[in-house]
């Protein structure tokens, strides 16, 4: 967990930074711009966050994918705030943005994520399901709503020092954020060498 705590300790620095200590209630008080200030001094700025995202995780890691890997540069801070409609981001698959379809994607909340506020994930052999109907005619949010089988989302439950690593190719997304709880993640992207 050390290496967790690294990147929590550059996170309250670039909290501390643009003004809030940067906990999840400290949220309720920040302004939007200063929200994507935060977000965007996380990714450009950190230290080391990449590494210390992987090396946290590095024995899961390495038995899925091996000793040697790509690694994506910059990590992505996600910090979401409950009155926000930014907070929900549309079902998608990392390859809908350009990643490969070889990739994985590191979720580390950096703080409990213990109800059904945050993310969700389809697995795969969903997601591959979901997609081979989809015609692209219309938003995949809609796509899955209406289709026969009714697929359910499943949300990521997580404590802090805890993270999921799922395919580029998982269907994933966020809901708004209902209740009076904000969210801060990071999370980056990987792939066997």
């Amino acid at each position: 967990i050390k290496f967790l705590n690294k990147v929590k300790k550059e996170y309250f620095k670039i909290a501390n930074q643009i003004g809030f200590d940067g906990t999840p209630n400290a949220l309720n008080e920040v302004k939007p711009t200063q929200l994507n200030k935060l977000n965007l001094n996380f990714n450009r700025n950190s230290k080391n966050v990449n590494f210390n995202l992987v090396n946290a995780f590095s024995k899961e890691i390495k038995k899925i994918l091996g000793k040697k890997i790509f690694l994506q540069r910059l990590p992505y801070l996600r910090a979401k705030k409950n009155d926000l409609k930014s907070t929900a981001t549309v079902p998608h698959n990392d390859c809908d943005y350009g990643h490969s379809h070889l990739g994985f994607n590191l979720w580390v909340p950096l703080f409990d994520i213990l109800d059904n506020e945050g993310i969700f994930i389809f697995d795969i052999e969903t997601s591959k399901k979901i997609y081979s109907t989809f015609k692209f005619d219309k938003h995949l949010s809609i796509h899955i709503a209406n289709h026969r089988e009714g697929f359910k989302k499943k949300y990521i439950k997580l404590k802090y020092g805890e993270a999921i690593l799922f395919s580029n190719l998982c269907i994933h997304g966020a809901t708004t954020l209902e209740k009076k709880i904000n969210r801060v993640s990071s999370n980056i992207h990987l792939q066997s060498f």
